[in-house]
């Protein structure tokens, strides 16, 4: 069996599944699911492919009888409408697809469930872009911008059984496309108290201001889409995001001294090599030294903006009345 590499295009993976004898369209889904979300419904099999309630759950009915799939969770029921969420998990197709150990193949909680789903909906409606549902593609993407992994939005993990810690970059799996010059980053709005909400689309802009930073400094332009359920989330959503857009604050000059200082100090915390800050008066006193400089920056700067531009959508079928988690 061959077996996707961690950079294979969409397409080379989807043939892949229809050589272990799915159609096209069985792979296609499969591809956009695993890659992407790890779980649908039916409506959204239903709006990719224009077809009735019958052909959708048939094809949910054939994934399980496969034993690829299972019921995620129940959902709220509308007539006769099955709106259960169906989980793709089988190791096979996410190996054969060059993702085994990617987490949608766990269970996840109600939180999490809603936020993939959301996800693949916004994914779903921009099919046509060049999507990075990887973390090895998001990685090379990044690279191939010169853009150091030091920046990126990372989460240590320690396994009960392992010492090892192992790092994941991008955590949440939100989808991220770029052409190269311009980046868009999808941040999935699970709904819930609205003190909540703020406090998760504030964290999750806190991890990305490093990168975004890093990209318009290099002329880049960032690009934010917050999903929501409803318009007054997505009204919420966009007046915090609209803080974060403007120009970039014009640089504070520093002297060559306090440059070299500057360098220095971050060239130690990369290297674990404090040696050459003995010059500075060692490394408490350079540390010191080089926060006061970046303060005295962030302070004539001003509230930081990180975003070039920002927009909003509405997942209307997934909006509270229609599912409840």
């Amino acid at each position: 069996m061959t077996v996707a590499t961690a950079l294979s295009t969409f397409a080379e993976r989807a043939a892949i599944l229809r050589d272990l004898g799915w159609t096209d369209r069985q792979a296609d889904w499969l591809t956009l699911v695993c890659l992407h979300s790890g779980v649908f419904t039916r409506s959204q099999y239903q709006a990719r492919y224009d077809v009735t309630p019958g052909p959708a759950t048939r094809f949910v009915r054939t994934l399980m009888d496969a034993g690829v799939a299972r019921d995620a969770a129940r959902l709220e029921r509308r007539g006769y409408r099955p709106t259960s969420v169906c989980h793709v998990h089988a190791r096979s197709l996410y190996r054969a697809l060059g993702t085994e150990d990617n987490r949608h193949r766990r269970r996840a909680s109600p939180e999490v469930t809603m936020r993939r789903l959301l996800s693949l909906d916004y994914v779903l409606e921009h099919h046509d872009l060049d999507w990075l549902p990887t973390e090895p593609e998001k990685l090379a993407y990044f690279e191939r911008l010169g853009i150091r992994v030091t920046v990126l939005p990372q989460r240590v993990y320690r396994g009960p059984s392992s010492d090892r810690p192992t790092c994941r970059y991008f955590p949440l799996k939100l989808p991220i496309v770029g052409n190269g010059t311009t980046t868009t980053f999808v941040f999935a709005d699970t709904g819930g108290h609205r003190q909540l909400q703020s406090e998760r689309i504030r964290a999750w802009m806190a991890a990305h201001a490093a990168l975004w930073e890093a990209l318009r400094r290099r002329g880049d332009a960032v690009h934010v889409v917050a999903v929501a359920r409803t318009e007054v989330d997505a009204a919420s959503d966009a007046a915090i995001l609209e803080t974060w857009r403007g120009p970039p604050a014009p640089a504070v000059p520093r002297s060559e001294a306090e440059q070299q200082l500057v360098d220095a100090v971050e060239l130690a915390d990369s290297t674990g090599d404090f040696s050459p800050l003995d010059r500075f008066g060692g490394w408490l006193q350079a540390g010191r030294a080089a926060h006061r400089i970046r303060q005295r920056e962030k302070d004539a700067q001003g509230p930081p903006k990180y975003i070039n531009a920002c927009s909003t959508h509405v997942a209307e079928r997934f909006t509270p009345d229609v599912l409840a988690l």
